[in-house]
């Protein structure tokens, strides 16, 4: 069965009317632009997808306070009760409103790590680290995240990873949508001399891993 032109944008019309009375048009229009400038920052990086990014969600923040502070509690809930298998002592651990983190240019020391943001960009290029471990857990868990992982082709690899909304790209496959999940885990994981698991959860998220 085909749909025509008109009849797709009667279905969006009614749609977005449905919504709209139910959320409020306010609402509605905020979580749009919300998710053009998520998409458009994925593009060009601009600072006019940051502005569009930050002014939806204020509006958001602003007309659906309660459900957004239910959101962000159960977020941090879910967070601590994942980060807590982790060895005390051995790993990075904190959550930021906005974080940055960029480890893809200079040689680092990889540990296993536990962070949780409202907003963040996270790149990581495990080729240039020096393993503290021989097996490390990583745990990145937050609202919004565009997270771009880079893991060396001879690393067992071990991979929870779900978004809402957004996309997941691991090594050559790449899927996007709602409600969207990956698991994977090499088949030879435990004879690997270095090991990874990763742990990636975001309600909006453009999530990238790759093998080199």
């Amino acid at each position: 069965m085909k749909f025509s032109s008109k009849a797709f944008l009667f279905i969006i019309a009614g749609l977005y009317l449905a919504l709209g009375g139910v959320a409020g048009y306010t609402t509605v229009n905020a979580v749009l632009l919300l998710l053009l400038g998520i998409e458009r920052y994925r593009w060009d990086r601009s600072r006019w997808s940051v502005i569009l990014i930050a002014v939806s969600s204020l509006v958001l923040i602003i007309n659906q306070f309660a459900l957004f502070a239910l959101i962000i509690l159960v977020s941090l809930a879910l967070y601590y009760f994942r980060s807590r298998p982790l060895t005390p002592g051995l790993y990075r651990s904190a959550h930021r409103l906005i974080l940055n983190m960029r480890l893809d240019e200079q040689s680092w020391v990889l540990k296993s790590m536990s962070f949780w943001q409202a907003v963040g960009e996270i790149r990581m290029d495990m080729s240039l680290a020096v393993p503290e471990e021989k097996e490390t857990t990583i745990i990145l868990q937050g609202l919004v995240g565009d997270v771009d992982l880079t893991i060396p082709e001879d690393y067992g690899i071990q991979v929870e990873a779900s978004v809402m909304v957004g996309q997941i790209a691991f090594r050559q496959s790449r899927d996007g949508g709602m409600m969207h999940r990956l698991s994977w885990r090499s088949p030879d994981y435990d004879q690997r001399e270095y090991r990874m698991k990763l742990q990636l959860f975001y309600l909006v998220g453009d999530i990238k891993i790759r093998t080199v």
